[in-house]
């Protein structure tokens, strides 16, 4: 039975990638992800304090830069190894472990050589290795447990632990009406309305102003809260989404907000982690989209 809770978020700082179309106003969302093109996070409302002093302990460790230089070593080696020089609590999801027979072989061969790199980078990178030599076609990745621990495998098995986010869009679906059709201003007019026709007085009652400023036409609530959610479907795993002929996530438009269900890899593409600390990342924007580096946590870069 999958895990699930339900959270408050907001997606009002979503303004990276902007999207517009006829009739809709331009439409912001961010995707951010790392050098390794794994998406950071953000906690959940639901977690307890424990729990995201966890999960920020967790990525905190995972900043610690890994040298690693290996050839033809078993996954469940070189995993071990990343978790035991971090402290990071790993929980990867191995064939060996799973009756349904889905996962990783811990015997699968890696061979990789990074110097001074964070090892969740190199977590990332050895994941993707293992993926293409074992060609199960299931994509591998990682998320947080509802522990703070760090589970790792095919994306099939990790969309079994899903939880229920309510995201917040009002500040997306709020449109500054554009008025396009402007009145015309006549001074002269003005001045012979305030002294009268004919220098008289009294004014003549007639208005400066010509022409009409009619409001353009806008895109209803509904019609823009779609074009948000097919963005997000769109951009964000776009092969888990039940909409989209996948299994591992779901999205309901409800009000001003969405409700997602979905395992925390698809959430925190979403909205990223707000425990991050940022002088660990460095934020660049790489083709039109919002890349957050990861930094290794060295002496120099700890507060005091």
């Amino acid at each position: 039975m999958p895990h699930r809770s339900r959270t408050i978020n907001t997606l009002g700082s979503l303004t990276v990638t902007l999207v517009a179309s006829a009739g809709f106003p331009a439409i912001g969302i961010a995707t951010l992800s790392i050098s390794s093109d794994t998406a950071l996070a953000q906690n959940t409302d639901s977690d307890t304090a424990e729990t995201r002093r966890a999960k920020r302990d967790t990525l905190l460790a995972l900043s610690k830069p890994v040298t690693l230089d290996v050839t033809d070593q078993p996954l469940g080696d070189i995993l071990d190894f990343i978790s035991e020089i971090t402290g990071a609590e790993f929980e990867p999801i191995y064939l060996t472990d799973n009756t349904t027979a889905n996962g990783m072989d811990p015997e699968t061969p890696i061979t990789i050589k990074v110097s001074n790199v964070p090892a969740l980078v190199v977590l990332d990178r050895v994941l993707l290795r293992a993926q293409r030599i074992e060609a199960s076609g299931d994509e591998y990745t990682w998320q947080f447990t509802d522990i703070g621990s760090l589970e790792m495998g095919p994306k099939l098995e990790l969309n079994h632990n899903q939880r229920v986010e309510l995201y917040d869009l009002a500040d997306l679906l709020f449109v500054v009406p554009d008025f396009d059709n402007a009145p015309n201003f006549n001074l002269q007019s003005a001045v012979q309305a305030a002294s009268g026709s004919g220098g008289g007085g009294g004014g003549s009652g007639r208005s400066p102003f010509t022409g009409g400023a009619q409001r353009t036409d806008l895109a209803s609530a509904e019609d823009r809260a779609q074009a948000i959610t097919d963005l997000i479907q769109s951009t964000i795993e776009p092969d888990q989404w039940v909409d989209l002929g996948g299994d591992g996530a779901s999205m309901t438009f409800y009000g001003t907000s969405i409700i997602v269900t979905a395992p925390d890899y698809i959430h925190r593409q979403i909205v990223g982690y707000s425990f991050w600390p940022s002088r660990l990342q460095q934020v660049r924007k790489v083709d039109g989209k919002q890349k957050i580096i990861i930094k290794p946590d060295t002496p120099k870069r700890r507060s005091p």
